[in-house]
């Protein structure tokens, strides 16, 4: 054998050779798997190197006795039919057919040989009966190999009763593993009391000495003993009372291989590791198989998978190819550990056919080559009053994830707020309320979610983590949370009494910032003496006729009007009050009226420090003067009720001629009302000219 070279490491060379006692046989021993570790140090590397041993016998092969240089041996009768066969040339395995014979000397020969290998003898007969003739035979295969034997052929005379066989050469073909005593031939001789032995012994035969009968003493086993494929047998039938009278033929046995053994192959079971991105007609394992039997035959390979590896596999030729994509990524893989199993069927071609089974197991590990995905939803509303606590849930965001194990995502809010107002939670999405909601300064929230998934790679891998980053909208919704304001508070209008009655004294300017409930309420609560005003659901304030008739219902000229506005008829409701205050002036005729809106000027925290220096009378001295304080104004009083009593110009003058005074009065108001109409005020009353004389007594 050559020498084998394995190159390791730049500076190392590993050198295997064949030691000279060692013995090389292909049919006992087709294949060695050598198992090499190089140690350096604490390093270690362990490889191995896989020697075929093939059969490297010349074709063809010679029977040992047949190609010997004194050659094999066949006396025949001269009385033997004319080309009758009397030797067959014998060959061991013949592998490359067909396979001629030829007779190469004496050239040209009486004898004849076929292309079967049968020695015939001459057409005419045997005219010497002491003659001896010598035969050099060539074979040559079909790829010009070639073996050459020697035959000697001696003729014997022929006496009275002389004992024959119907054939000076046998050939018989037996299967192997027949066991012991299993029945080869039976011979038969002519002659009387003929008694059978074999010259040549044999441990492998034994023939029975009165039937002829020619048997096995074990059972042949080519696989163990390959030698036992051709054996020669020389076997004497004589007179049993004249053993001088005698005649021997040649017995060939040819034992067949039988297919009793399945092929070897190796590796025999394969175990491998790879992950599940390994593409399409990736090599597994290239089996290096061998039939073991005596005859070689050609081996099929086939795949049985299970159910979780159907089609997952293929063959072509010797090699175990990925068939399709190994799924990792799924519950029934997961539930198997992640292992595709099958069975490769390695079967020759021999009659019965036997077949190997080869156990394959690839583990399949995990590659993270799936995005995180969301699903939704992505649109949450959330109420302005919610508490802050994580009982309060907004929503929650639904992510999966098709590397298994399935959805393993983590969640956060990307780029965050400050001071945060929501909070997701890692591992389920849930949104929870962190910080104060108000509808009325933000109603809407658009956030961005980044969901990365976790623990998909075969080791966690935080660098080739895959992210997706999800938008999604939180809708505040408003509350009744904030009273109505009104703008301003204070109303001061000064109006004639003559204003018509569908002219609004006033128009409350009032809002509310809940949108939810800008539809306000009013409601006029306080100082409507007698029902005069009325408000309407605008916030227009309107008035009914004045009454300013003597002896009548005489309605009061100032008003201090309290409004109630509520923003709500249900709970919660919130409310504020608004003060208008009117002043009416009375007039007999319709007036043009003017408005006037009083400011309220910005109060102001004034701080005062104001020290003041007091005296304090004893109580005997306070006593005193409160009683006589009382009495003089007790004596003021009486005196003032006698006078007005006996004088009736003190109680009050005719109404007529205070009008004008009146009028000219109102007319000098700097608060008087213009007219918005542009109508001239009504002229003063005529004075009348019978005007009673003015008592001395009342000036």
């Amino acid at each position: 054998m050559p020498t084998q070279t394995v190159a390791g490491p730049s500076t190392y060379d590993l050198e295997i050779t064949l030691s000279r006692t060692a013995a090389l046989n292909a049919e006992v021993v087709n294949e060695y798997v050598l198992e090499i570790t190089a140690q350096c140090g604490t390093e270690k590397v362990v490889g191995y190197l896989f020697v075929k041993v093939i059969n490297d016998v010349p074709e063809p092969q010679c029977e040992p006795q047949f190609s010997s240089q004194v050659g094999d041996k066949v006396q025949v009768y001269s009385n033997v039919p004319a080309s009758s066969v009397i030797y067959t040339v014998v060959l061991r395995q013949p592998k490359y057919l067909p396979v001629t014979f030829k007779i190469v000397s004496p050239s040209p020969s009486v004898f004849r040989i076929t292309s079967s290998g049968n020695v015939r003898a001459p057409a005419a007969g045997f005219a010497n009966s002491n003659a001896v003739y010598q035969l050099q035979i060539t074979v040559t295969d079909s790829r010009g190999n070639t073996c050459n034997g020697t035959l000697n052929v001696q003729v014997l005379p022929v006496h009275a009763n002389a004992i024959n066989f119907t054939s000076l050469a046998y050939v018989f073909t037996i299967p192997e593993n027949g066991g012991p005593g299993y029945l080869v031939t039976t011979l038969k001789a002519s002659g009387r009391n003929v008694i059978y032995e074999l010259i040549n012994p044999s441990t492998t035969y034994y023939i029975k000495p009165v039937t002829g009968e020619i048997r096995t003493t074990f059972n042949l086993d080519l696989d163990t003993n390959p030698s036992l494929v051709t054996t020669v047998l020389l076997v004497r039938a004589y007179d049993q009372s004249q053993h001088s009278n005698s005649a021997t033929t040649k017995v060939t046995i040819i034992v067949t291989d039988v297919n009793d053994l399945p092929p070897q192959c190796s590796p025999a079971i394969v175990v491998e590791e790879v992950p599940q991105t390994e593409p399409v007609g990736f090599t597994l394992a290239n089996f290096q198989c061998t039939d073991p039997d005596y005859n070689g035959t050609t081996l099929t390979y086939s795949i049985k998978p299970n159910a979780n590896s159907l089609y997952s596999f293929r063959m072509s030729g010797t090699q175990l190819q990925i068939n399709n994509t190994l799924n990792y990524d799924s519950y029934a893989m997961a539930s198997v550990s992640f292992q595709y199993s099958a069975t490769v069927v390695v079967t020759d071609s021999g009659n019965p056919p036997r077949m190997t089974n080869i156990t394959i197991f690839v583990t399949v590990t995990p590659v993270n080559n799936y995005d995180p995905k969301c699903n939704g939803p992505y649109t949450y509303s959330v109420n302005e009053n919610k508490p802050i606590n994580n009982k309060t849930i907004v929503g929650q965001l639904n992510a999966t994830d098709a590397d298994y194990p399935f959805n393993n995502v983590q969640y956060s809010i990307a780029g965050g707020m400050s001071p945060p107002v929501f909070y997701i939670t890692p591992r389920t999405g849930k949104i929870m309320l962190l910080g104060p909601l108000d509808y009325e300064i933000k109603s809407t929230y658009n956030l961005q979610i980044q969901v990365v998934d976790v623990n998909n790679d075969i080791m966690p891998d935080p660098v080739h983590q895959r992210t997706t980053f999800c938008s999604i909208t939180i809708n505040v919704q408003d509350y009744n949370d904030n009273p109505p304001v009104c703008n301003p508070p204070f109303y001061h209008k000064t109006i004639y009494s003559t204003l018509s009655t569908t002219v609004p004294v006033v128009s409350l300017q009032c809002s509310d910032k809940d949108v939810t409930n800008a539809v306000l309420y009013y409601s006029i609560v306080g100082g409507n003496t007698n029902g005069v005003f009325q408000v309407s659901g605008a916030g227009d304030v309107f008035h009914n006729q004045f009454s300013f008739k003597p002896g009548g219902v005489n309605d009061p000229t100032k008003y201090e009007l309290l409004i109630l506005v509520k923003d709500s008829t249900a709970s919660p409701q919130y409310n504020t009050t608004a003060f208008v205050f009117v002043t009416v002036i009375p007039w007999t005729t319709t007036q043009p009226t003017t408005t006037s809106t009083t400011s309220i000027p910005q109060k102001q925290t004034k701080i005062v420090n104001v020290m003041q220096q007091y005296w304090q009378p004893d109580a005997w001295f306070v006593a005193v003067l409160t009683i006589t304080g009382a009495l003089l104004f007790g004596a003021i009083a009486l005196l003032t009720w006698a006078l007005c009593t006996r004088y009736p110009l003190c109680v009050g003058g005719p109404k007529e001629e205070t009008e004008p005074l009146l009028q000219q009065s109102s007319l000098q108001n700097p608060e008087q009302p213009t007219n918005p109409n542009n109508q001239q005020p009504p002229p003063p009353a005529k004075e009348k000219k019978d005007v009673a004389p003015v008592s001395p007594l009342s000036l």
